[in-house]
């Protein structure tokens, strides 16, 4: 197993591993065979390569014959087990607070995890992903991230919380069924990308566990965490796609604006993205193309609401640019989607 890949808390590792023990299951023998020494776990804090984390769970499904494992572990599990992370998300007085500061101090239990919740807000989504490993390697670690994200929902608001859509980057065609009925929605396989969209009054419940006076002191032990952390900050273009996307709506995507907010000027801005094999105008392009895609597929906007997002004064304008990226209409895509 790779050592030079992403460190994970290795508490879930360590959790089902002891279950498989405790099952009649050689878990020192798996163990090894993704170059883990149970040794490793111990201590609380404990952490692994996420490859290690992730094939470690693929091992798991093979030797207990139990196709969906990551479904059926995040179920059982208790995020305050997750440490201060855990505790942090608990303690937030709303399901989207907690959401929110599970993205923002997510280095405190992984290095490998990423969070998006650009979209939280207006539509209700968020995605996530992990370094370190992707596609079918991936797949019980990140089934188990969701079917955990929506039993500590559901056991901290005391609803049984049903998202409005979950999906994933992996293929899967054997038990999707099981995955429908957990969580209580169309859940979608082999998606651009994993994703949970809730519904606004969902993300608006109270949390029975808040505690406002706990979470400002978490917060401050999580910034002292992160602030002992090696930093890994975002390349340029990362940086670029995340200022553009907060402001299409509001058509404040001048190149010169968004130079000026990177400190750059609009000269060495450009020669940066040059060096980089880019250019801003293709930044800005291949993102609307995302996110036009990802809108017509993913909800029920109309393509005047979809045309505003992106930052198009004229539905005709945005048509013309969608031509332009598929050879084929909005209209047309969004319906060789749905069937």
């Amino acid at each position: 197993m790779p050592t030079g890949s992403p460190k994970h808390d290795a508490v879930w590792v360590r959790q089902l591993a002891d279950e498989l023990q405790s099952g009649g299951h050689p878990a020192r023998q798996m163990l090894r065979e993704v170059g883990l020494d149970r040794r490793r776990l111990e201590g609380e804090g404990a952490r692994i390569p996420f490859a290690a984390h992730a094939a470690f769970f693929e091992v798991a499904a093979r030797q207990t014959s139990d196709s969906c494992l990551g479904l059926h572990f995040g179920q059982t599990r208790d995020i305050r087990d997750a440490g201060l992370l855990g505790y942090v998300g608990l303690s937030s007085p709303t399901v989207m607070d907690g959401l929110k500061n599970l993205w923002r101090y997510r280095r405190v239990f992984s290095d490998a995890a990423e969070i998006d919740v650009v979209e939280l807000e207006s539509f209700g989504r968020i995605r996530w992903w992990f370094h370190g490993a992707s596609g079918a390697a991936v797949r019980q670690a990140v089934e188990f991230a969701a079917s955990n994200q929506v039993r500590a929902i559901r056991e901290a608001t005391g609803r049984q919380v049903a998202p409005l859509s979950v999906s994933f980057a992996h293929l899967r065609d054997e038990d999707t069924a099981v995955f429908d009925r957990y969580f209580g929605c169309p859940v979608r396989f082999g998606a651009d990308g994993n994703a949970t969209v809730f519904r606004r009054t969902d993300l608006a419940l109270p949390l029975s566990t808040a505690d406002n006076r706990l979470l400002a002191i978490l917060r401050g032990y999580c910034e002292e965490v992160l602030a002992r952390k090696p930093m890994h900050p975002p390349t340029l273009v990362e940086q670029v796609e995340r200022l553009v996307a907060d402001r299409l709506t509001n058509g404040e995507t001048a190149m010169p604006e968004v130079a000026a907010l990177l400190g750059l000027s609009p000269r060495t801005f450009s020669r940066r993205l040059a060096a980089l094999g880019t250019s801003y105008n293709a930044i800005v392009d291949e993102l609307r193309r995302e996110l036009a895609e990802r809108y017509l597929r993913d909800s029920l906007l109309s393509l005047s609401e979809i045309a505003f997002l992106l930052g198009y004064t004229e539905v005709s304008t945005f048509n013309h640019a969608f031509r332009r990226w598929t050879g084929t209409t909005p209209s047309a895509f969004r319906k060789s989607e749905v069937r």
